[in-house]
């Protein structure tokens, strides 16, 4: 029995293992730690879920015909029932352990264990963002959030076309930043948000000093409540904040860490269920891009007429793999990925149109940023075209009504940050937020963490800062 649990254990180490690879390519264990615990009814967990399954039924089947043959065939020889023996029991052993060693690599296990190991810590880089002052007239602050959506995607050498040609249109009179990196710690949709929210590398507290698995719910229940966030600044300030996304808000702790810090109102695919959405709008993942903006444009017509400052944020998901092709999408033939990013674009577009056409854009601003880079693995969609894009980097655009210029060298999405609070007119100490550093003038990227040698950089943001985290997830 025991061969049979070793030879079983091998098997679903080593199908699971690919799966990843194949399905997200590189992930960070973090990624894994902090997705499962959130929750995982998303509508497209269950896709995922669902796929895996698939891949581990046929070995496993396998496995276990193999074994009623040779168990009947053992009987029938007229060994000792349920003695089966053909091999040394450290060959399954081994087999088991080499398997699992492959995936623990391939999920970032031992590279996790490592950098446990590191004493040093992100705190003398970080500044709890804060405002010295606001502005005399407050600006409204519109953030789209766009799924895996990078600039190598407009490029037409390698994709045979601009996917990304409807939002850069209209966004052609706006500030670009085509250098916006993501750092080491980010690569998902919920780090993207708090590096980009917070200036903070999103990690789990599952290793960190002091943890306590049972106390795991409670801390889910409030998340990240020792950080300072965009949501929290701009309620201190004012202002009124919503989120709408396609997908249901409980996947990862969304709409908990939203709630936490300064969301009054998050929308998600329940409440569009609720208020009758059909059936062909919605995919495996969530609402149609398309009708999410429809929503979202009745939603910021409601928040101006308020005549109240707000912050309104919205995340696209049709590009999330798999990618979703509704049937209202006419954009020509080609691969599902391209199909449903240019058809995500032109919701976006359409978006951006009628904030202009309503003169929304005077009195706002509005961030157009991708969450992370596009997950490359050996089965996703554009897997050869970005493993030939060099320096890969964020979309990223900001419409302000007085007039910025985003000129400093270098900058990640901890940058975002200051950023969005600098375009909105608010004083902030030395242009720093978090980690980041605001992107706006022409400051020198000094005193900052991204301002190490990128070695160091990635390593520090891998160092587990134990005292920092701790401070953040309240323990």
């Amino acid at each position: 029995m025991v061969r049979w649990v070793l030879i079983v254990s091998t098997l679903a180490f080593a199908v699971t293992g690919i799966w990843v690879r194949y399905r997200f390519g590189a992930v960070l264990l973090d990624q894994a730690l902090l997705n499962l615990p959130g929750g995982a009814s998303e509508a497209g967990a269950g896709a995922v879920a669902v796929e895996l399954a698939a891949w581990l039924i046929a070995p496993l089947a396998l496995v276990l015909v193999i074994a009623i043959i040779v168990i009947r065939r053992g009987r029938r020889g007229g060994r000792v029932r349920g003695r089966v023996t053909f091999g040394p029991i450290w060959l399954p052993l081994l087999a088991a352990v080499v398997s699992f060693a492959g995936f623990a690599s391939i999920t970032g296990v031992p590279q996790y264990l490592y950098s446990l190991t590191d004493g040093r810590s992100i705190e003398p880089y970080y500044v709890t963002p804060s405002v010295t002052a606001g502005p005399a007239r407050p600006l409204n602050l519109i953030t789209i959030y766009l799924e895996s959506i990078e600039n190598a995607f407009g490029d037409s050498a390698l994709f045979g076309e601009d996917l990304l040609s409807e939002v850069k249109a209209a966004t052609a009179d706006w500030s670009s930043y085509p250098r916006l990196e993501q750092p080491a710690s980010s690569g998902w949709t919920m780090a993207g948000i708090v590096a980009t929210q917070c200036g903070l590398a999103l990690k789990s507290d599952l290793f960190q000093a002091g943890f306590d698995p049972n106390e795991t719910g409670e801390r889910v229940d409030s998340y990240l409540p020792g950080a300072v966030c965009l949501g929290d600044v701009l309620r201190d300030a004012g202002y009124t904040s919503t989120f709408a996304g396609g997908a249901t808000t409980e996947f990862a702790g969304k709409g908990k860490y939203l709630s936490a810090h300064g969301y009054q109102t998050v929308l998600g695919l329940d409440d569009w269920v609720r208020q009758g959405e059909p059936a062909q709008d919605i995919s495996s993942w969530g609402l149609s891009d398309e009708r999410l903006f429809d929503r979202a444009a009745a939603i910021v017509d409601d928040l101006h007429a308020r005549q109240q400052p707000f912050n309104l944020t919205l995340l696209t998901l049709d590009t999330h793999e798999p990618a979703t092709v509704h049937g209202s999408c006419n954009a020509g033939q080609g691969a599902s990925m391209a199909v449903a990013t240019k058809c995500s674009m032109r919701a976006v577009a359409g978006f951006l149109k009628h904030l202009r056409a309503a003169g929304y854009l005077k009195d706002t601003v509005v961030v157009v940023t991708g969450d992370h880079l596009k997950a490359v693995g050996d089965g996703t969609a554009f897997h050869q075209e970005l493993s030939h894009a060099g320096q890969r980097s964020i979309f990223f655009r900001l419409w302000s009504p007085r007039p910025v210029h985003l000129g400093v060298d270098r900058g990640d999405q901890f940058s975002v940050l200051p950023t969005t609070l600098e375009a909105l007119g608010f004083s902030i100490p030395d242009g720093r937020a978090g980690l980041g550093l605001s992107l706006l003038g022409t400051r020198a990227v000094r005193g900052v963490a991204l301002s190490l040698p990128s070695d160091t950089y990635r390593a520090l943001l891998a160092a587990p800062s134990r005292d920092f985290y701790a401070r953040i997830w309240a323990r």
